[in-house]
């Protein structure tokens, strides 16, 4: 009788178990999504708000559209092929002038985090020229290459380039001094030093400046589009502004933006892929 109900007990105890709360890898698994559900709800609270503000308070259409104006304009310029061809010589450029600021800031940022007196000799450059905006230095860019894609990649690699080279020389020098007097005790070279501590370390703030670039990036492209264009989202926009169309104003500013999200979801992605000890969770 006794064996029979420690038997009994065990099971029920077996079953109480079984329902408890929820694994690590469970409760893991359903706060990934979090984030997205949240970034979602926001997005959807704040459109029907600005759709109820607009239609309530009849707001000037030269100054604001409602989001239900714009999603029309948006569905009449990807029906005439409009937005897909703006689209497509945007985002040629920005990815052509991001890809070269990318190429060129963090092989410069790691050398200029590694070497004081190569940082010394350029920080005042780094810091003027960053401090200069880019508008002020789009002409030169067209005068020397004229109207062409080189000029308006240039003009996106300006100003992409210098929050990427500037994060990646910070995250060198942001290196714990800890890990490389470990590095030194166990007689590493400068070279292995490099590729086995430096570098690691400063990848979440190289991601940052890629991010921060890509923002950068994007408003170059409008910029870029203010000299001689003759297609592209920024033209979209300025002819648009031009005409009083808000509509097709914010067609082209939604477009940028879609495209900047996307782009900072997949840095996300890539930087969780390559850092994870660089991740803090949290709801």
């Amino acid at each position: 009788m006794v064996t029979g109900l420690t038997r009994a007990g065990r099971g029920a105890g077996a079953v109480d178990q079984s329902a408890g709360p929820p694994s690590a890898d469970k409760r893991r698994a359903s706060g990934r999504y979090i984030p997205a559900r949240r970034a979602v709800t926001s997005i959807v609270v704040v459109l029907a708000a600005w759709e109820v503000i607009i239609r309530v308070f009849h707001v000037s259409k030269l100054t604001i559209v409602s989001p239900s104006e714009i999603a029309i304009a948006f569905k009449n310029d990807v029906v005439d092929g409009s937005l897909q061809h703006n689209l497509s010589i945007s985002m040629t450029q920005f990815s052509l002038g991001f890809l070269a600021a990318a190429g060129v800031a963090i092989p410069l940022g790691l050398w200029l985090g590694e070497s004081r007196r190569a940082r010394q000799y350029s920080d005042p450059w780094l810091v003027g020229l960053y401090s200069t905006p880019s508008v002020a230095l789009a002409p030169l860019f067209i005068v020397t290459l004229g109207f062409g894609l080189g000029a308006h990649v240039s003009v996106i690699a300006l100003t992409a380039f210098f929050p990427i080279v500037i994060n990646t020389m910070d995250g060198v020098l942001a290196v714990d001094r800890t890990l490389r007097e470990v590095g030194v005790a166990f007689r590493a070279n400068k070279r292995e030093a490099f590729l086995r501590i430096a570098l690691p370390a400063s990848l979440p703030y190289i991601f940052t400046g890629l991010r921060l670039g890509l923002a950068r990036g994007l408003v170059g492209v409008v910029v870029a589009d203010l000299f001689g264009a003759t297609g592209g989202i920024g033209y979209q926009i300025l002819n648009a502004a031009q005409a009083f169309n808000t509509a097709e104003v914010f067609v082209g500013v939604a477009v940028l933006a879609g495209f900047g999200i996307f782009f900072t979801v997949v840095l996300k992605y890539v930087q969780h892929r390559l850092t994870p000890w660089s991740e803090v969770h949290g709801h």
